[in-house]
């Protein structure tokens, strides 16, 4: 018996010693090969050890003889009752025949015989908390004795065991606990600066992220607009329309989270329940997306055919996950609505401006209307003669045409830039840009009697730019320009708008006009919204062309000329197609 017990304590010290340094992913391993060294030791046919895991299926480690099915799981209380309250409680079941199991056992004698047990014993494992598993040992083809003095050696046995199992747990925690750091991180970084363009893609890379943090099957984000109706989704494999799931959408927008494990708990949602049965969708987590107070979204996990249990962990993630693309969401609503408000704002700049040429565009029109009323009176005339003169009649005829021509392009331009819209970048021939604005421009400068010119480069590289919006930039700094030389000064008084090659990756339009200059106090402020010189400027016309020529990724400048005056200018990035 001495050397029994010898052997065994040299066998616990060897397993005890192995576990220790053994990683955590490979501790499962070790305890599997555990059960197999102290089964043989023992001379019984079965071993068993059945980790709990809140919330999943326990993980079991078998060693049975060759031949032998293995033992049954302990976890089944509807098999086991008594043994699982037993092992509750924190004491250890054993038996060496079936007749020794108490009268209240029943179920479990008749479970135990089903499985072709004839002794066993099962021990709680725990290491300084709740129930970690159970560790049982047990023999089929013959009854097997297990003393108090055996007993006790296998609770040590356990206590190695549990030791090894609470460690792996804590391991495994840390390091996911250290993967969801990395995966918080990492979206954070992602999608704390997103570009319009890259919005779509960084936020479908997240979703991936996080779908493959969690190990289920779909992930989807939901965006809701302002009025709470469902703006847009984005979704990793099969996206189910919000619209088949209207209790989740709308707890959703009250700032509710909605989790269930089974359809069997899920409240009284008809049409939900049914499109989750149609989806083969089984445990869900859905939590709201918050900015500010304001639900903007809301993030939805799900697995399809197995079954998991959430948690409060799981939830405490997903929450600050969805701050995360709450902020993404937030800020891509916030810069559409700052963009809608510069889209309005030069707009509004292109109606002050266009207003400023009032007169010269009635003029504009008046003429070619003037000329076809009269061609008009003149046919009317020549109709009523005996003889009607049919080479007249065309003359006239080819006049109207002609005038109604020249009118319907002066309202064809006013109504391309007094259209509102998005902008919508094209290839575009600058040189026509400008030609366009001089055109309409004409009339009005030659009311105040200031010569307008055009300097245009030749064989001029196409940019690419919203045409609209550049025609509001040159317009813009026409109308600056003959503003300057409003007052009478020495000196001829003329404006120039020039257009060259800046460089071989960049195009360049000059605005030149021979007025006083600018006040070299002011050149590093002209540009400002809201600052002018002009008593009665409100300091927005700048302000826009500074805004759209950094839209088209341009630059803008003033210089005094050496002669007199000041040229403002900007620049524009030469079109890929013209890049050479």
């Amino acid at each position: 018996m001495l050397e029994e017990r010898l052997r065994f304590e040299a066998l616990l010290s060897e397993l005890s010693a192995g576990l220790i340094h053994v990683p955590a992913l490979d501790i499962d391993a070790a305890l599997a090969g555990g059960l197999q060294q102290v089964g043989t030791f023992l001379g019984v046919d079965r071993a068993s050890l059945e980790e709990y895991v809140a919330g999943e299926p326990p993980v079991r480690l078998t060693w049975t003889l060759p031949g032998l099915e293995e033992p049954p799981s302990l976890v089944d209380t509807d098999q086991f009752p008594w043994s699982a309250e037993t092992l509750r409680r924190g004491k250890a079941v054993r038996f060496s025949r079936l007749d020794e199991l108490p009268a209240e056992a029943a179920i479990d004698r008749a479970s135990y015989a089903r499985a072709g047990t004839r002794s066993k014993v099962s021990l709680p494992l725990r290491a300084g908390g709740p129930m970690l598993g159970v560790l049982g040992f047990g023999s089929v083809r013959r009854e097997y004795a297990w003393p108090d003095e055996l007993v006790e050696r296998l609770n040590l046995l356990s206590q190695a065991f549990a030791s090894a199992l609470e460690r792996k747990r804590v391991e495994l925690s840390l390091a996911e606990r250290l993967r969801f750091e990395k995966l918080l991180s990492s979206l954070s970084i992602a999608l704390s600066h997103l570009a319009a363009d890259d919005f779509d893609r960084e936020i479908q890379r997240g979703l991936r992220q996080v779908v493959e943090f969690l190990r289920v099957d779909r992930g989807s984000l939901i965006e809701f607009s302002r009025d709470g109706s469902t703006a847009r989704s984005w979704a990793i494999e099969e996206w189910m329309d919000v619209g088949e799931f209207p209790w989740m959408t709308a707890r959703l927008q009250r700032g509710d989270t909605v989790s269930f494990s089974q359809l069997e708990n899920f409240p009284e949602a008809a049409v939900d329940r049914q499109s989750y049965l149609a989806h083969r969708v089984k445990p869900q987590v859905a939590v709201p997306l918050l900015a500010g107070g304001i639900v903007v979204g809301g993030l939805v996990f799900s697995a399809v055919g197995a079954e998991r249990a959430g948690s409060e962990e799981l939830t405490q993630q997903l929450h600050l996950i969805g701050e995360v693309f709450a902020n993404a969401l937030s800020r891509k609503q916030t810069e559409l609505e700052a963009q809608r408000l510069r889209q309005d704002l030069t707009h509004i700049g292109r109606v002050s401006a266009l207003g400023e040429l009032t007169a010269s565009l009635a003029h504009e029109l008046s003429q070619p209307l003037t000329a076809i009323l009269y061609n008009a009176q003149t046919a009317e005339r020549l109709l009523t003669a005996d003889a009607v003169n049919l080479d007249k009649l065309r003359e006239i005829v080819t006049d109207i045409i002609a005038d109604d021509k020249r009118a319907s392009d002066v309202i064809s331009r006013l109504r391309t830039l007094l259209k509102k819209g998005d902008p919508e970048f094209v290839s575009l021939d600058l040189n026509e840009v400008v030609g366009e604005v001089a055109w309409l421009m004409r009339s009005d400068a030659m009311a105040r009697n200031l010569p307008l010119s055009l300097d245009l480069a030749a064989d001029l590289p196409r940019v690419r730019g919203d045409r609209v919006q550049l025609q509001q930039v040159v317009l813009n700094l026409v109308l600056n320009g003959l503003e300057a030389m409003r007052e009478p000064h020495a000196g001829p008084r003329s404006l120039i708008v020039r257009t060259t090659r800046d460089g071989a990756a960049a195009v360049r339009v000059d605005v030149q006009d021979a007025g006083p200059g600018i006040d070299e106090k002011n050149l590093d402020r002209m540009f400002e919204p809201l600052y002018t010189t002009k008593a009665d400027g409100l300091g927005m016309g700048l302000a826009i062309v500074r805004t759209i020529v950094d839209a088209h990724d341009g630059g803008l400048g003033a210089v005094n000329n050496p002669e007199g005056g000041a040229t403002v200018h900007f620049t524009l990035p030469v079109g890929r197609e013209d890049a050479r």
